[in-house]
Formats: structure tokens, C-alpha cells, sequence
């Protein structure tokens, strides 16, 4: 009896398609597995063999010892990684020491990548353009490499395109305007290359941006009012180019706009009061511009502001009205402007103030006793201005302090002994005011010092031999003052110094001998003081030029510009008595001839006109190797060995 087909128990219709459909795909899968796999290949066999060699597991050989069929898959390789297909999407290889170019790579082979990093290699050559056909790209990374060449237009092709990291390249040309057709861009950065031309308004439609960094280019133009569209906006930055013009006032509607910077450009105008409505702004950097006028009274109201940089331009206003409590500002810098009234006291009401610089102004006034007190203050600049009184002792109240700024002023008075609490100065500037005293010793507390410039005041006393002991530092400028005595013998022991002026003062006595020999880096200026005796036997002083050692009383050296010292040759001292013969003085003699020790006139023969002064130094020399010549004894006399190089001098 025959069997009854039951339809039932048949797979539906529906199974049959799904079936065939699926065992169709299989061999298309594969067949495009190995064609991302060859066009990876061909791409590896196009770098240096270092690159090559870093590469193993991009094989198509079997790795298994018991499988020999090869494997036509790159989704286990290095970097790479596929959906669940078996396609490659995403391409990682960051940092990884690629030496080549992207003349290889195909494109068109990868129609399921949706990242593609590259950033921090060593890869070279123009970006091609069959990139823009990555239809389906969402990350793009090429930076940090040494891309040349134009900007691809064809990447506006990339509609579903989230983040394109090219900075840090050697780009050039324009910014393509298609760069405004990818409109779900988050994040854009073409910074760091050397773009030129104006920005592209058409980057104004894309409104879904949060970053934008085109700093350090060669862009120039004004600034397109359209940017002010970019409502998502939290992050602008283009600084180090050749922008003209002013701030667009359509920036106000970047209300999430967090950082701000237009630095190092040449914008002008007033600074729109419109900026003052970003209330979310924490960093504004507009310095080095040509910005005018006055500031914005509400230009700091939001609260927000850490970090405020105007210095460099040609603001006005008062500082001490212009100015608030700002709790979250940590860094302000208003130097080289216009501004001019008074420092204000609030300046020590804020809290996480770390850096207040306001040098080369005209601000006048004294230097409040309360300024930076409550504050993290580790940057004082208050240098050129007009300021005047004395320095308060209350600045050793600012412990944290680091860089202390406060020359070219009208200051005087003494330097408080309590600035020696500040033992974590490393830069201390008192120069170009009218201070005077001493040099209080408690400066030598300063062991993280490497800059002390106390040059161009009144300091009238002697040099604290305390200084000698700052380990690091670097730079000693105590020229142009009043200081008598010697110069410490522990100065000579510093092995850090690479900057030593002592110059227009009235030190006397001798040079320490032993300047460190080890230190072939000093520069040394002595110049204009009473020093006298022989210069060191020192790189630093054999080397120094001769105005670094003129204008002194009487040195002697090795060295152009000064006399040789007779000791060099075991001369004995000598002193001219008037009326006596000078080969009768021999016995008697204790100095060697000096213009200041002897009258020119009472030695020579009296029918000789008296040398002119800028020969007498020469004539008293003739006259100390004469004398010595006829010294009682043969064996202390010199011999023509000796003497001549001298008379060849």
C-alpha cells in the first residue's frame, strides 16, 4: 500500500528561499574575504621591510601545523577586525611604526569599513582620493604622520562620517568646501599642517560639531560668520594663523562653547560683548592679536573661567573696575596692553589662582600687602608698569610661589628679609627700580633658584657670600648697582652658573682664583668695578671679551686687552722712590709699577714731553721690564725669551 504524502511535515516554502538564499550568499562572502585579504597583502608588500617584518600574521598560509589549507580570512590578523560575515569594518593600526604610503591600499576592496585609524605612523604621500568611496566610514584617524599634498575633496563624499582626525601632517592648499556636506560630523581637526586660504563658510552647516581645531596653519581671511551656527559647538580653536578681521558677533550663540581660542593671529576690533553671554566658557585665549578698546564689562559673568589669555594686544581700562572675584580662575594674563588704574585687592580672593600676569602696563600705585593671599599663587608678573612704594612683606605669605616677577618699576626701599620664606622661588626679577641696602642673606635660602636679576637699583653694600651656596643656580645679574668689598670667594664655587654680571659697581680687591674649571659654559662681564690683580686662569675669563673686563683699576692676564701680570714671570715687586735711579731702587721695591704708584715724570728723562694717557700703560710696562733687567741679582733677572713675546704685545 502505497505512503501518503503529508504536506504537512514538508518544510514551508518560505525555508526553501531562505535556504538557497543563504547557501547563494556563502561563496560571494568568501570570494569578498579574500579580496580584502589580497588588498591587504598587495597594501603590506608596499612598505619598507622593517614595516613588513612587524606584520606576521598577515598571511594567507595556515598557521596550524596539523592544517595546511590555507586560510582566505583577515579577520584574525593583526588590526583587523570583521562583522559577522566575515568583512572587514574596522582597521586599527595606531601607533604601530607603518613606514610607507596609501598609493596601495584599495579602497574599494573594503566596502564594510566603518573605522579606519592610521593615526601616529610614519606613513607619507598624498591622501588619494578612490577614500572618498568609503561609503560607509564613521572614524577616520590619519594623523600624526607626513601626509603632503591637498586635501582629498572627494572625502565629502563621506556622509556617515562622525570623527576625521587629519592634524599634525604636512598638508597644503585650501579646505575643500565639501568638507561642509558632512553633516554627521562630531569631531573635525585639520590642525597643525600647512593649510592656507580662508576657512570655508560652508563648515557653518555642520551643525551636529562639537570640535573644530584648525590651529597652526597658514589660514588666512576673516572668520565666517556662519561658524556661529554650530550650535553644538564646545570646542573652537584657531590660533597660529593669519586670520583677519573681528570676532564675528554671531558667536554668542555658541552657548555650549567651552574653549575659545583665536590666539596669535591678526584680529582686530573690539572684542564683541556678546562673549559674555557664553556662560560656559572655562578657557579664552585671544593674545597676541590687535584687539582694541575696552573690555567687555560681563566678559568674565558666567563664573566659569580657569583660563583667560589677552596679553599681547592694545586693550584699555581700568584694571581695578574692569575686574571681579572670579572663583574658578586659575590663570590670567593681561600683559602688554593699555590697561591703568591701581591692582586690586580682589585679585586675593581668588581662590585657585595660580598664575596673574599683568606686566607691561600702566599700572600704578603700590603692590597691595593682601595681593595673592588666599590664593595658589605660583606666577606673579608685575613688571613694567609704574608701580611704587616699597615691596610688601607680606608676598611671604605666598609659599606656593615659584616665578616672581616684579622689575622695571619706581619700587624702592630695601628687599624685606621675610621674602626669604619663599623657598620655592625658582625666578626672582627685582631689577630696574630704585631699591638700595643690602642684599639680605636670607636669599640664600633659595636652593630652588636658577634666575636671581637684581641689576639696575641702589644696592650699596656687599655681596652675600650666601648666594654662593644656590645649588642650581644659573644666572647671577647683580650689575649696575652700588656694591663694595670683594667678590665671594664661594661665587667662584658655582657649578651651575652660566651667567655671572657684576659689572658698574665699586668692587675692589681681586678676582677668586678659583672660578671652577669644570664650568666652560660661564660667561662672565666684571667690567667697570676697582677690581685689580690677575684674571683667573679660567676658561670663562681667558675667553670673555674685552669689554667684559674693562674699566677696572688694574688687572693683568693672559688675555687681549689686558697687561701680562709680571708674576708670570717671577719678577720681583717694585715701587719708584722719587729722586732715585731706578736700577738704585732694586733692594727697596715692593709693588709692581702702576699708574696709580708713580708719577710718569720723575722717572723720565725731563726733556721728554709726558706720554699721552692712552699710552702710559704702555710706557709703565717698558719701564717694569727695564728695572727688572737690572735687578742685583743675574738670577732674577728675565731672559730675551721672556721679554720678547711681551714687547711683541
Amino acid at each position: 500500500m502505497a505512503k501518503t504524502l503529508n504536506l504537512k511535515n514538508l518544510p514551508s516554502p518560505v525555508f526553501f528561499v531562505l535556504f538557497f538564499n543563504i547557501f547563494a550568499l556563502l561563496p560571494s562572502v568568501d570570494s569578498a574575504s579574500t579580496d580584502e585579504a589580497n588588498a591587504l597583502l598587495k597594501w603590506k608588500a608596499s612598505f619598507a621591510n622593517q614595516t613588513q617584518s612587524q606584520l606576521p600574521s598577515w598571511t594567507l598560509l595556515s598557521h596550524n601545523a596539523t592544517n595546511s589549507k590555507p586560510s582566505t580570512s583577515p579577520c584574525t590578523w593583526f588590526g583587523i577586525s570583521c562583522n559577522s560575515a566575515g568583512s572587514v569594518v574596522k582597521i586599527n593600526m595606531t601607533g604601530f611604526g607603518l613606514n610607507g604610503t596609501l598609493h596601495e591600499f584599495s579602497f574599494s576592496s573594503f566596502p564594510n569599513l566603518v573605522y579606519f585609524d592610521l593615526a601616529m605612523n610614519s606613513l607619507s604621500g598624498f591622501i588619494p582620493p578612490e577614500l572618498g568611496n568609503l561609503n560607509n566610514l564613521l572614524e577616520l584617524y590619519i594623523d600624526t604622520n607626513s601626509f603632503t599634498g591637498p586635501i582629498p575633496s572627494t572625502l565629502g563624499n563621506l556622509k556617515k562620517l562622525t570623527v576625521l582626525f587629519a592634524f599634525n601632517n604636512n598638508l597644503s592648499g585650501p579646505i575643500p568646501k565639501e568638507m561642509g556636506n558632512l553633516k554627521s560630523l562630531g569631531y573635525l581637526s585639520f590642525s597643525e599642517n600647512n593649510l592656507s586660504g580662508p576657512i570655508p563658510a560652508s563648515l557653518g552647516g555642520l551643525r551636529n560639531l562639537t570640535l573644530l581645531h584648525l590651529y597652526q596653519n597658514q589660514l588666512s581671511g576673516p572668520i565666517p560668520e556662519e561658524l556661529g551656527n554650530l550650535i553644538s559647538l564646545t570646542d573652537l580653536e584657531l590660533s597660529i594663523n593669519q586670520l583677519n578681521g573681528s570676532v564675528p558677533a554671531s558667536f554668542c550663540n555658541l552657548v555650549h562653547l567651552e574653549y575659545l581660542d583665536l590666539r596669535q593671529n591678526k584680529l582686530s576690533g573690539s572684542i564683541p560683548p556678546e562673549l559674555g553671554n557664553l556662560m560656559n566658557l572655562t578657557v579664552m585665549e585671544l593674545d597676541e592679536n590687535q584687539f582694541t578698546g575696552y573690555l567687555p564689562q560681563n566678559i568674565c559673568q558666567g563664573g566659569s573661567l580657569q583660563r583667560v589669555r589677552l596679553d599681547e594686544n592694545q586693550l584699555t581700562g581700568n584694571i581695578a573696575k574692569d575686574f571681579g572675584v572670579y572663583p574658578n580662575l586659575s590663570f590670567i594674563d593681561l600683559s602688554y596692553n593699555k590697561f591703568h588704574g591701581e591692582i586690586s585687592s580682589n585679585w586675593g580672593r581668588c581662590p585657585k589662582l595660580v598664575s596673574l600676569n599683568i606686566a607691561g602696563n600702566n599700572i600704578s600705585g603700590r603692590i597691595p600687602p593682601g595681593i595673592g593671599i588666599g590664593t595658589q599663587l605660583k606666577a606673579l608678573d608685575l613688571s613694567s608698569n609704574n608701580l611704587v612704594g616699597e615691596i610688601p612683606k607680606e608676598l611671604e605669605k605666598l609659599t606656593s610661589i615659584i616665578k616672581l616677577l616684579l622689575g622695571d618699576n619706581q619700587l624702592f626701599g630695601g628687599i624685606p628679609p621675610e621674602i626669604g620664606e619663599l623657598t620655592k622661588l625658582e625666578v626672582l626679577d627685582l631689577s630696574t627700580n630704585n631699591l638700595s641696602g643690602s642684599i639680605p642673606a636670607s636669599l640664600g635660602n633659595f636652593i630652588n633658584l636658577h634666575d636671581l636679576n637684581l641689576s639696575h637699583n641702589k644696592f650699596n653694600q656687599e655681596i652675600p657670600a650666601q648666594l654662593g651656596k644656590l645649588p642650581i643656580l644659573s644666572k647671577l645679574d647683580l650689575s649696575h648697582n652700588l656694591l663694595r668689598g670683594e667678590i665671594p670667594s664661594q661665587i667662584s664655587n658655582m657649578e651651575s652658573l652660566e651667567l655671572l654680571n657684576l659689572s658698574h659697581n665699586c668692587l675692589s680687591g681681586s678676582i677668586p682664583k678659583n672660578f671652577n674649571e669644570r664650568n666652560t659654559s660661564l660667561n662672565v662681564d666684571i667690567s667697570y668695578n676697582d677690581l685689580q690683580g690677575p684674571v683667573p686662569d679660567n676658561k670663562a675669563f681667558q675667553d670673555a671679551p674685552k669689554q667684559a673686563l674693562e674699566g677696572n683699576k688694574d688687572l693683568c692676564g693672559n688675555v687681549r686687552g689686558l697687561r701680562p701680570c709680571n708674576t708670570s714671570f717671577g719678577v720681583l715687586t717694585l715701587e719708584v722712590i722719587k729722586g732715585k735711579h731706578p736700577g738704585d731702587l732694586i733692594p727697596s721695591l715692593s709693588s709692581p709699577l702702576t699708574r696709580e704708584n708713580m708719577v710718569l715724570k720723575d722717572v723720565l728723562d725731563q726733556r721728554l714731553p709726558i706720554p699721552p694717557p692712552e699710552v702710559q700703560d704702555e710706557v709703565i710696562q717698558m719701564l717694569n721690564i727695564a728695572i727688572t733687567c737690572l735687578h742685583a741679582n743675574p738670577q732674577s733677572r728675565p731672559s730675551m725669551n721672556m721679554i720678547a713675546p711681551l714687547l711683541s704685545i
